[in-house]
């Protein structure tokens, strides 16, 4: 998973977040957040997650990882995600796509059976 780039997140907040270099576009909301070890996603489990979700943002990376914003945990070592607020028609059209992806990935796993 080291390798594996951190394109987007899906936030606790109920937005979608897309990896930014720069500077956001005007007026987006940001979210910085570092990347929990899996020690620690296998400490607090499912219920400890969604109970810091519930008092700040924490968000699920297309890595695999979970980040949990800048704030709230000490950031030395941790890998970093920064990015914008997708807007709604954007993160519509992100879905879209993942659907599409599900089905040919679907189609292709079934024909190599």
């Amino acid at each position: 998973m080291a390798t594996l780039p951190t394109e987007l997140v899906f936030a606790s907040d109920g937005t979608m977040y897309v990896c930014i270099e720069d500077e956001p576009p005007p007026g987006r909301r940001v979210f910085v957040g570092y990347a929990l070890t899996a020690e620690e996603c296998a400490q607090y489990g499912t219920r400890g997650l969604l109970g810091w979700a519930s008092l700040q943002t924490v968000a699920l990376g297309s890595d695999g990882r979970v980040y949990v914003e800048e704030c709230a945990i000490d950031a030395a070592g941790r890998k970093v995600f920064r990015g914008y607020a997708m807007t709604d028609e954007e993160a519509g059209r992100a879905f879209e796509e993942f659907h599409r992806m599900a089905f040919n990935l679907t189609v292709a796993a079934m024909r190599t059976k």
